[in-house]
């Protein structure tokens, strides 16, 4: 059975005018109180000998927003993801379409910051209404991504660390 999979347009010209049409376009499809799964991406199988990664299966991530990054998340995903010592993950989490000015999502924290640990997203700005997170893989384990709208709608990740 064929999984549907989201495709991203490719890298834009323009770094700043990228990311804001590319979230933008994210804000128009999903927004903070359709916590839904979208179809996952094929299962990827674990590639570490860590009790944690063989015991969870993930999926590889959606093709990656910024540069340098290995994937991108949004409120649409949910389940288990792929990622490997390392490498980077972009977050980008859209208030609701029609939400009230300043209303976003809380800051995403990560379970355990051993293994994806929170990096500083350098020079960038996300939009008005979306709150961005840049984590790295440290460590071989698992690690739990979580944030949560005003209004108690929650949204939660899994990496898979290999």
């Amino acid at each position: 059975m064929a999984t549907a999979r989201r495709t991203l347009p490719p890298p834009p010209r323009h770094f700043a005018a990228g990311i804001s049409a590319a979230l933008m376009a994210t804000a128009l499809l999903t927004g903070c109180t359709s916590a839904a799964a979208t179809s996952a991406p094929p299962a990827a199988p674990p590639t570490s000998s860590s009790p944690t990664a063989v015991a969870v299966r993930c999926h590889q991530l959606h093709p990656a927003t910024l540069p340098r990054s290995a994937g991108s998340l949004t409120q649409a995903d949910s389940g288990a993801f792929c990622l490997r010592v390392g490498q980077r993950v972009d977050v980008f989490l859209t208030a609701p379409e029609g939400a009230m000015q300043g209303t976003r999502w809380r800051d995403i924290g990560s379970s355990s910051p051993h293994v994806l640990a929170p990096v500083g997203t350098g020079v960038m700005t996300a939009p008005l209404g979306v709150t961005a997170g840049l984590f790295v893989a440290r460590s071989p384990g698992a690690s739990t991504l979580t944030s949560t709208c005003p209004g108690g709608t929650s949204w939660r990740v899994t990496l898979v660390v290999s």
